[in-house]
This record gives C-alpha cells, structure tokens and sequence, in this order.
C-alpha cells in the first residue's frame, strides 16, 4: 500500500472521491452477510510477483498503481529495493571501534550517496557533540603550536574573543606608552643614568685641561689631544716640539685614556641596569593592559584543561612584545584598534579554528569532493613576519578536522589516485590523530620549513564510495587500509521487480517531482516510467534504480508538458522525452546511466 499524502487539495480529494481508485492486493473486501455461507477466503498475494502491476501484456497496469498522479504521493528519497545495502549502512554507521569503516559499492546514478548521506546524517543528529580543536601558539623558540580541546561550539567564540582582546591592545597600549606619566618615569631613569656617567667625565675633563689637555667627543667616541695656548695642537705642531715635552705630554695623555676607559668600563653593567629598569616600567605598564585585555578569556574558560597555561604564555608574550602594538608608520593611538589582529605583525596571537560543531548539535557529516593531502589534512600559509622571518599566518582545517568525531565521505578513486595521500590517510586512522607531516610542501615557496603543529586525536568514520575495481585496487594495492573495512554495503544496479519495489518507484519519482519543482506526473506517466526502468534492466523481472537517469527523463517530460500548456506530465511527455534522449545517441544514455 502507498504512503499518501498527509494533507491533499480539497479539490484533490473531491476528485479521488468521485473517481474511485481500483484496490490494490492489500485491500480488504467487506465481509459477508451472515445469512450468506461465506466464501474461502483467497490466499495472500506474494510479496514477489514478476507481474506486480502489470496487464496481459506485460506492461504497467495504471489502474492498478492506485492514485492518480504523484501529488498525492508520499515522496521518498531512499533507494528503491537495496534492503541489504541499507541494512549494511545502518551497522556501520552505529558500529563503534576501530575497522568498521564503510565500502559503499555501487554505479553512480544509483542513489547511493543520498541514501548514504540521509542515512548518516539521521544517526549522526543523534550522536554527542563533538568537542572544538582549535591551534594556539606555543610561544616558543621552536615556534610550534599547541591543540587545545574547548567545548562544543566554543572554538569560533575563543578565537573572536582572543582577537578582541588583540584590537584592545592596540588601542590602550600606544596611548599608554604615549602618556604623560609614562614619559616622565622613563626620562627619569635615561638622566638618572646619563648624568651618573656624564659627572665622571665632566670630573676627569676639568682634570685634564689643568694639565693642557683636552677631552673631545667623536663619532669614534672620546679622543684625548694636547693643547697650547689654549687649542688643541695638531699633529705636525706636536711632533716639532721637544722631545722631552712631547714625552710628558703622552704620558699625561696615556694616564687619561686609562681614567677614561675605566670609566667606560663601567658603561656595559651601567646599561644592563639601564635596560632592566626600563623594561621592568613597560612590563608594569603593558602588564595592566594585557591583564584586563585577557580577563574575559580566563573567567569563561577557566575550567578548559590547557587554556589557562596557553593564556598565561600568551600574557607574557604580549608584554615582552608591547612593542609590536606601536605602529611602525606612526599611526597614531586609537587607529588599530579595527581588525588590528589580522595584521601579520599579529599573526603568533591568532586562534586557528581547526573543527567546531553547529549549534544543532549532533555529530559532523562531511564529504570531501577532492580528497588530496591538503584538502584532508589541512594547510599553513606562511608570510613574513616583523623580523622578517617567514611566520605561521594562518593554519587551515582540513577535511578530518571538520569531520572529526563523525562521518569523512570521500571519492574510492580519487582517493587512491595518489598513494601517498591514501597511506598518510591509513596511518592516521591507524594511529587515531590526525598529524600535519605533508609529503611535499603544500605552503606555498619552496624551502619554507613546515610548522610543528602538535597532532589532534582522530575520532572518525571514513566511507568510501567505489565499484569492484576499487575494490580490488584498495585489496592489491593497500592490504592495511583494505582490513580497516569492515563493512561493505552494495547497491545494485538492478532489483526484483515486486509490488513493494513498483511502489517505492513510484514513490521516489513523487520525491524528484518534489525535489526538481516539477509537475505533478499522472498514473500514466508514472507506469511508462516503470516499464523504462523495467526494460532498461533486461525484462527479466527486474527494475533498473538508475535515480540520475529517471531524473533526467522526468526533467525533460517537464519540460515537454509545459511547452503543450498543460499543468500534469502524462505518458505521452515521458514517451516524448524518452525518445528525444534515444535520438540524442547513445553517449547521453550511458553516461546518465
């Protein structure tokens, strides 16, 4: 018996009421009258029968469909007659443990990968949320990064919020290096330790003149020459001098070079003291900013494991490097403040949002159209950094990481058409993370040293669609990655031609009416439509399930009963367009086939 629809036109119904439909074998007649002996009752129909529907000469009977066109249908979408193939889907999408990834073999056209995608998407909204994985700097020398694991659907949120605190920065901290307070604190500690040095000096050059001598400051630093008659003696007038002159003059000169070069002697231990109080100011001064800056943060992830440790490393970062947050054109204060954490002089604070989950919870399906290393394991985008060092600017997800703690749909061949991609593949399904250790260099110039990136646990079931040569090519060319495939679930391209799959035949095309916008096709075009699928299978008792082609056919009898005015596809649009596609030659058949 069909699904009907749950609610149908008034005027549908009035004229389902007025034109009986004829009763299909599961209708129940009214019982005798009791004063009437009642007749045997007759044996049940056959679930399978070769002639389900049809009349004496073989062909669909469309009084026998029981409707009159596919409005008043219950559209399915599923596969028509592929019980064993589902069955086999249904275990491994809900098999726990290791091996039990998915074959799902079959020809395109079939109906597979809707049914598969339906199929996994239902238990995957039932499955637990699976938790965020974002990548933060380490900030270390090894310029490496660390995966932390946040609550579901938290990762975007860390990551706007940790680039908010960034554009905070780059508001508050030049207009506090740029303040009044700070600028007399710091004047104050470069005179303190200027006029120390500067009074010694000022001491041995009041020494020196006593004695005709001069101090003169160079480019070279302090040099020390003789003077008579109050200027400094060149070198010609100094060598035509007596000898016994010149030679207590230069030792007078000798005695205050060493005065000098002790008191320069003191200058490294001077500016090392220097340097620390100075940097202890700006630490006190970034310190206050960057606290405030990443409050948000610590309250609201405190219990996270390793978020406290990542921000209290970001903190002290931020204030070795307070420096970077004034602009190296001069902007001035105040004008970072908008998208000031994706400047690349920002890059080592940024969040990398690697998987998250939708707020309607449940488990991630994710088919990947093209599945090369990239694409599966992500990539890293390198530029140059203030130093001028290539640095990590942005790290990408791959179709792993979105997929993780769900369903990776891939392509068989695709998939093996690169040997290397498909053994990384094995060893992180093996291994149960996922490890950024590309084959070839995917980031870009030549000669970049790829990021240690810390590897993040794999939770995932992969499916893999193919035929029987994939099949043989996973076997022969892959024993290890063949055994991880536990379950195979074949869908056929023809099935037997019984009551129940006529049904859902007619039924799926309902689905495509519904799916493509089209019109409503009557019994008759519904039952030409059987008979195609019949004959396409042999006519042996058979229905041929090709989705894709019985789309095509029912795209183009739309069509054909639009361009005649008429509102419902018949027969005569399905035989139009049946025959208009064999005039086409037989290349179009094949491969919407």
């Amino acid at each position: 018996m069909f699904f009907k629809r749950s609610k149908v036109d008034k005027s549908k119904a009035a004229e389902t009421a007025a034109e009986p439909v004829a009763a299909s074998a599961e209708t129940v007649e009214p019982k005798a009258a009791p004063s009437e002996p009642a007749e045997p009752a007759a044996p049940a129909e056959p679930s399978l029968s070769l002639g389900a529907h049809t009349n004496a000469a073989g062909a669909t009977d469309p009084a026998s469909l029981g409707f009159k066109t596919t409005a008043d249908l219950q559209p399915a979408h599923g596969p028509v007659g592929q019980e064993k193939a589902m069955e086999a889907l249904a275990f491994g999408a809900g098999m726990k443990g290791p091996g039990y990834h998915m074959l799902i073999i079959g020809r395109e056209g079939t109906g597979r990968r809707t049914a598969v995608r339906g199929k996994l998407q239902e238990t995957a909204a039932k499955a637990e949320r699976p938790a965020d994985w974002v990548y933060v700097s380490s900030f270390d020398p090894t310029g490496g990064f660390r995966a932390l694991k946040l609550p579901a659907g938290t990762g975007k949120p860390f990551a706007e919020k940790m680039a908010l605190a960034i554009d905070q920065l780059a508001d508050a901290l030049p207009a506090a290096f740029a303040a009044d307070d700070y600028d007399l604190k710091r004047r104050t500690i470069e005179e303190e330790f200027r006029f120390s040095r500067e009074d010694a000096l000022e001491t041995l050059r009041r020494e020196a003149e006593l004695q005709n001598i001069a101090l003169l400051r160079t480019p070279a630093g302090i040099a020390v020459a003789p003077v008579l008659e109050g200027k400094v003696v060149k070198n010609d007038v100094f060598n035509n001098l007596p000898e016994a002159l010149r030679r207590e003059v230069q030792t007078k000169i000798a005695a205050l070079e060493a005065e000098i070069e002790a008191i320069l002697a003191e200058r490294p231990d001077a500016e090392k003291e220097r340097r620390a109080r100075l940097a202890t100011l700006n630490e006190q001064v970034a310190g206050r900013h960057v606290r405030a800056a990443l409050d948000d943060l610590k309250s609201e992830f405190a219990e996270v494991a390793g978020v406290e440790s990542y921000l209290k490393a970001a903190s002290r970062d931020l204030v070795r490097n307070a420096g970077l947050f004034v602009a190296a054109d001069g902007t001035p204060a105040g004008k970072l403040t908008r998208g000031a954490a994706v400047l690349p002089r920002f890059a080592r604070y940024a969040v990398h949002v690697m998987a998250t989950t939708a707020a309607a919870g449940g488990a991630p399906v994710v088919q990947e159209p093209n599945p090369t290393y990239a694409n599966l394991f992500g990539r890293v985008e390198l530029g140059a950094g203030a130093d001028g060092q290539n640095q990590v600017l942005r790290i990408k997800s791959g179709a792993l990481h979105r997929a993780n703690g769900g369903y990776l749909l891939v392509d068989g061949d695709a998939l093996l058409s690169t040997a290397v991609t498909a053994e990384a593949l094995r060893r992180a399904l093996e291994a149960e993370e996922i490890r950024f250790d590309p084959p070839a260099n995917p980031i870009g110039a030549a000669g970049d040293e790829v990021p240690d990136l810390e590897p993040i646990p794999l939770n995932v079931k992969l499916v893999v669609f193919g035929n029987a040569e994939t099949r043989r090519r996973l076997t022969a060319n892959n024993s290890q990655l063949r055994r991880m495939f536990k379950i195979e679930a074949i869908f056929e391209e023809a099935v037997a031609r019984t009551k129940e799959t006529v049904e859902t035949f007619a039924r799926v095309i309902a689905g495509v009416v519904d799916k493509h916008a089209l019109r409503a096709f009557d019994v008759s075009g519904v039952a030409l439509l059987i008979d195609d699928a019949a004959s396409k299978a042999g006519g042996n008792g058979k229905l041929s399930v090709g989705i894709a082609d019985v789309t095509d056919v029912c795209r183009e009898a739309d069509h054909w009963a639009g361009s005649e005015g008429r509102d419902v596809a018949s027969a005569a649009d399905v035989e139009r367009a049946l025959r208009q596609r064999k005039s086409r030659g037989p290349d179009e058949l094949a491969e919407a086939s």
